[in-house]
Order: structure tokens, then sequence, then C-alpha cells
């Protein structure tokens, strides 16, 4: 496996003014792609984003109320 970092602009691009409201997985966690991994709030929206690929959670790397940009990285994974 492979360590990988995803940023916010990989995830979700086109977002602007994105604030971090909570994790749905935990660190040493096994997910598939496109189980539900997070939830995004911008000033339009509520946001639930997606697993992009199978494999561990390394490194959760945002805490609730983070104010991201496009190149946020959010986590770390082990990709398979």
């Amino acid at each position: 496996m492979a360590k990988v970092d995803f940023d916010l602009k990989y995830l979700a691009d086109e977002l602007k003014d994105v604030t971090f409201v909570s994790w749905f997985v935990e660190e040493g966690q096994e997910v598939k792609e496109g189980d539900d991994l997070c939830e995004i709030v911008t000033d339009k929206a509520s946001l639930t984003l997606s697993v992009p690929a199978d494999g561990v959670i390394s490194e959760l790397k945002c805490q609730k109320n983070d104010k991201l940009e496009g190149g946020s990285v959010l986590l770390s994974m082990e990709v398979k």
C-alpha cells in the first residue's frame, strides 16, 4: 500500500469559505471508496465528502471549526 495525502481540492474542487465540521471515520479504520468521510460547511450548504479510495486511514488532519482552503490536507491514507 502507498501512503497518500488527500486535500480539499482533490475531494471537492471549487469550494470556497469552507469550515470543517466532523469526521465519520477514525485513524486506523479500513474504509472503502465512497464511504462517508466527513462533513464540511460552506457559506451555502452542509456537505458530506466521500472516501476517495479503498485503504486504511493513517492520519486525520482537521478538527472541528478549522477553516479550509483548496490545498488544505484533510487526511493521509494507506491506499490499496
